[in-house]
C-alpha cells in the first residue's frame, strides 16, 4: 500500500516540474519584460494555458483477509510390531516322555479323625481319595508354625515310630507326650496338582500324675436260654482303654474276649473293647462262667467286679455229653435234621449252596460251595455238631478254589484245613453262615 502512494506522489510531483517549465506555473499578475521598443514590438498572442487533465487517484485495491486453513488432524503412527526373540535352545539333561495332565485335582473323600491315646500308646489315621497318584502325611505343631512331612516328624520325635506315612492309612505307635497337641494331616497330588485332607488332632493323655481309671458301674448277671443274647454294661472315668474278659466257673482260665471266640466258635461278641458288651447265639457250655472289664490308661488299670452268665437249656432240648464230658444240647424229636438239613441258597445273588446231611448224634455232614465266576469256586466241607436248638458249630473245616480249564478238569490252590464256624437259624428262618478261617459269611433260604 505505502508504495502506491509513493507512486501517486511522484506523479503528481513530475506534473508540477512540467507545468512550471511551460510558463503555466508563474503568478497570473506577472507583467512579462521586453527589450525592443513599443514601436517594435508585436502585440503578444497569448495563448491559452491548457488545463492539466487531473489524474485519477487509484483506488486501492483490499487485500482480502486470508481464511485460516486448519491444521490436518494426525494421523497416529502405529507402533512398530517386534519379532519375538526366539528363546536360546539348550539341549535337556534327559529326553522325557510326555505325559497327559490329570482333568482334575484329586478329590478327598474321607479326612482323618481326631485321636486320643495314653503314652507310648499307637493310634492310626485313615484319609481316603479319588484321581491321585501320591500320598505324604505332614505333621503341624500345636502353634501352626511348623509343617513337617513324615520324614521330618521322624527326626523331630526319634522315639515315635510311623508306619505308612506314604500311603492313605498311617499308624503311629509309641507316642510321646510331646506329640500332645500336634496335627496331622495327608496329602493327596498327581499330575495336576494336590489337594489336602483335614487336620486331625493327637490327643496324648494318660501320665501318671491323672491316676488310675475310676469305675462308676458295674456288670449285672444274666440269665439266657442256650442260642440267646445278653448284654453286660460296665462304666468309668479316666480310661482310654477297655477289654473284657471271660472267667472258667472254677476260675482256673481268664480269656479275653478274642480267645473266647476260638473256645466256643457259634458265640457271637461285639464291643469286646468298649464299655458295653454283647453276646449273641450263646451256647449252653457258657453257662457258670463271668465276665468282668478292665479299664486302663497311662497310669494303671483297674477291674470292674465279676458278672455271672446262667444259660439254660431251650425247652424241647436234652443235655448229652460230647467224649470230652462237655455239654452238649440234642434237641428232641430229632429236630436237628427237620431244623437244619437239606438245600439252603443265598438269598441275595444265590452264589453260594449249603447242602446239609444228618449224621446221627446231633451231627450233620455239611458241603458248601460258593461260585465266583463260570470257572472258579471256593469250597468247603466239614462236620457239624448241634450245640442249640438252633445253632451248629464245626471246628473242622477244609477250604480250596476250584479253577476249571473246561467242563471237567479243575486245578484246586489255596488249600486251608482246621476251620471253625457256626451255622444259626434266625427268627425268619434263614441259616446264617459265618467261616472264621476265612471270613466268609452268608444269609440263605432253603430250596427244595
Amino acid at each position: 500500500m505505502k508504495k502506491r502512494y509513493n507512486i501517486v506522489f511522484i506523479s503528481l510531483l513530475l506534473s508540477v516540474l512540467i507545468l512550471n517549465a511551460c510558463g503555466l506555473g508563474s503568478s497570473k499578475h506577472d507583467i512579462p519584460v521586453s527589450t525592443t521598443s513599443p514601436a517594435e514590438a508585436p502585440i503578444p498572442t497569448l495563448i491559452p494555458t491548457p488545463v492539466p487533465t487531473p489524474v485519477p487517484t487509484p483506488v486501492p485495491t483490499p487485500v482480502p483477509t486470508p481464511v485460516p486453513t486448519p491444521a490436518p488432524t494426525p494421523v497416529p503412527t502405529p507402533a512398530p510390531t517386534l519379532a519375538p526373540t526366539p528363546a536360546p535352545t539348550q539341549a535337556p539333561f534327559y529326553t522325557a516322555t510326555p505325559t497327559a495332565a490329570p482333568s482334575r485335582l484329586p478329590l478327598v473323600t474321607k479326612s482323618p479323625t481326631d485321636e486320643k491315646v495314653v503314652v507310648n500308646g499307637k493310634c492310626q489315621f485313615v484319609a481316603k481319595y479319588e484321581n491321585a497318584k501320591y500320598a505324604e502325611w505332614h505333621f503341624v505343631s500345636p502353634d501352626g508354625t511348623k509343617d513337617l512331612d513324615y520324614l521330618q516328624a521322624s527326626k523331630e520325635f526319634p522315639s515315635m515310630k510311623i508306619i505308612n506315612g506314604y500311603a492313605k492309612d498311617m499308624t503311629l505307635e509309641n507316642i510321646p507326650s510331646t506329640v500332645s497337641g500336634w496335627k496331622v494331616y495327608c496329602r493327596f497330588s498327581n499330575d495336576a496338582g494336590y489337594t489336602d485332607t483335614q487336620t486331625a488332632t493327637i490327643t496324648v493323655t494318660g501320665n501318671t500324675a491323672d491316676g488310675v481309671p475310676t469305675v462308676t458301674k458295674n456288670p449285672t448277671a444274666e440269665t439266657v436260654e442256650a442260642g440267646g443274647s445278653a448284654i453286660f454294661v460296665a462304666k468309668q472315668e479316666g480310661a482310654f482303654w477297655a477289654l473284657w474278659h471271660f472267667v472258667s466257673p472254677a476260675g482256673e482260665r481268664d480269656l479275653i474276649y478274642t480267645d473266647v471266640t476260638r473256645e466256643f466258635p457259634s458265640l457271637m461278641i461285639t464291643g469286646g473293647d468298649q464299655g458295653t458288651l454283647r453276646l449273641s447265639n450263646i451256647p449252653i457250655e457258657l453257662n457258670g462262667w463271668k465276665v468282668y472289664c478292665v479299664y486302663s490308661n497311662g497310669a494303671g488299670s483297674v477291674n470292674t467286679a465279676s458278672a455271672l452268665i446262667t444259660v439254660n437249656q431251650k425247652s424241647g432240648s436234652a443235655v448229652s455229653t460230647d467224649s470230652a464230658g462237655a455239654q452238649i444240647v440234642i434237641p428232641s424229636a430229632n429236630s436237628a435234621d427237620q431244623g437244619f438239613n437239606g438245600r439252603w441258597a443265598e438269598e441275595i445273588a444265590g452264589r453260594c449252596v449249603i447242602i446239609m446231611t444228618y449224621a446221627g448224634e446231633g451231627r450233620s455232614k455239611v458241603d458248601i460251595t460258593w461260585s465266583s465266576s463260570a470257572f472258579e469256586r471256593a469250597v468247603w466241607s466239614m462236620t457239624a455238631d448241634v450245640t442249640g436248638y438252633d445253632t451248629m458249630t464245626y471246628i473242622d473245616g477244609e477250604y480250596h478254589v476250584e479253577t476249571y480249564t473246561d467242563d471237567t478238569n479243575f486245578t484246586i490252590s489255596e488249600q486251608k484245613y482246621n476251620g471253625s464256624g457256626s451255622f444259626y437259624i434266625n427268627p425268619a428262618g434263614k441259616l446264617e453262615w459265618n467261616d472264621n478261617l476265612t471270613g466268609q459269611s452268608a444269609v440263605l433260604v432253603r430250596i427244595p
